[in-house]
This record gives C-alpha cells, sequence and structure tokens, in this order.
C-alpha cells in the first residue's frame, strides 16, 4: 500500500531514501520532484527495476519557480 495516498499499490521504493519506503507512480513522482537524482526502483514482480522520474512521466522545469514557461 502507498505510504502516501493509501489508496493505491506502492510499486515504488527509492534506494536513496532512508528507511523501508513504498509509493504508488503520483506519489512517487509528488514526493521526488525536488529530489530529481535520487534511484527510484519499480517492482516488476520478481524483482526491482531502476527507473527515472523522466521514465514516469516526470518533466523538471528548472525556470519560473518549478512551472512551464509562459
Amino acid at each position: 500500500m502507498c505510504e502516501s495516498c493509501q489508496d493505491a499499490e506502492a510499486t515504488f521504493s527509492c534506494v536513496t531514501c532512508t528507511g523501508d519506503h513504498g509509493w504508488c507512480r503520483p506519489c512517487m513522482i509528488k514526493s521526488h520532484q525536488s529530489l530529481p537524482f535520487h534511484k527510484i526502483q519499480l517492482w516488476i514482480g520478481k524483482c526491482f527495476k531502476d527507473v527515472t522520474l523522466a521514465d514516469l512521466g516526470f518533466i523538471w522545469y528548472l525556470g519560473h519557480g518549478g512551472k512551464p514557461c509562459p
């Protein structure tokens, strides 16, 4: 169960974060949008697979307060 929303299956974990954590896709993106260099992994049934926030659809905006250019 996702530790943030408590509503979806926790299929993502972060090797960089301290402790044993599990998030669903939206909560992983939300919790790591300011930590883009953390090592994220996806549970694929038998093992974990390395993924990036970009693989999850996250776009890191560097200007305008983290929002897209106007």
